[in-house]
């Protein structure tokens, strides 16, 4: 009986070797990807940004708890993290690494993570070095808390340093809490959101060599109130925040509406997610 006790204890060490050995080679596989956005530098640049990271930061509406952080990407490791991540995943900025994201996110989520971060690191790849800092990156996927439950996650990530030739040195990323506008498990699809005038690329297919811009459903006064609707402000705060009437605000809300097809709030935020119009 003990033989064949610690026969199965050497069969499970041994299932979990391997499935620890497979997390780590999954894990190389999306670093070798990063060394390909960063075109092989080694990430010494020092972080004295061409754009301010405040100025950044005005171009990202949040609908929801956030977080934000600066990766190294070249060297594949977070260098600043803000404590806002404590109450929404439960751990310090010290715990949360590079590492800790992939190992922590939803199983099914990790090939659809690495398919899409590949179609970045082509996306990028292509781009003249003068627009590499004028593009969002948007999609989401489900990340383990300290308590074991999952949260859906929306991550977007723009570039805030690169070089002559346009390789990436830093990433400013914001992760924004979108449980509450998920209606399923499903997760939305990549989009290339286009900043200071450029177009912008929505749901774009993994394995297309040709990406066509997304016509814009609405105008960038829309937008806005879209997002402050999402984030939970009633008509007569977004009326404040803009500087607009209430009538206009009801106006661009009915207007949303029907450009959407949505029919209430729980729809247009999960179809705002899935399409990439936040």
């Amino acid at each position: 009986m003990v033989v064949i006790f610690l026969f199965f204890v050497f069969l499970k060490f041994a299932n979990d070797l391997y499935l620890v050995n497979m997390e780590i080679v999954k894990f190389n596989e999306m670093k070798k990807t990063w060394h390909q956005i960063a075109r092989h530098q080694d990430g010494s640049i020092p972080p004295s940004f061409e754009l301010e990271i405040y100025k950044k930061m005005l171009d990202i509406f949040h609908v929801g708890s956030y977080y934000y952080y600066i990766v190294n990407i070249a060297q594949v490791q977070m260098e600043f993290v803000s404590d806002k991540i404590v109450p929404i995943i439960g751990i310090t900025p010290e715990e949360f690494t590079v590492e800790y994201l992939f190992e922590n996110m939803h199983p099914e989520d990790k090939p659809r993570f690495a398919d899409y971060e590949r179609k970045v690191a082509e996306f990028f790849n292509q781009l003249p070095p003068e627009k590499v800092l004028k593009y969002k990156v948007s999609y989401d996927y489900r990340l383990r808390c300290a308590d074991g439950s999952y949260k859906w996650i929306l991550m977007q990530t723009t570039t805030i340093q690169t070089n002559e030739e346009g390789a990436v040195i830093r990433v400013l990323g914001v992760q924004t809490d979108i449980t509450h506008l998920k209606t399923d498990n499903k997760g939305s699809g990549l989009s290339f959101l286009g900043l200071d005038g450029e177009p912008s690329y929505y749901n774009v297919p993994i394995n297309s060599t040709t990406l066509l811009p997304g016509k814009a459903l609405f105008s960038d006064r829309e937008k806005e109130v879209l997002r402050l609707v999402l984030s939970g402000k009633s008509t007569s705060e977004i009326a404040e925040i803009l500087s607009l009437s209430v009538h206009t605000i009801n106006s661009h809300r009915k207007h949303i509406f029907f450009k959407s097809g949505c029919s209430s709030l729980a729809e247009l935020g999960s179809k705002s997610v899935k399409e990439g119009w936040i």
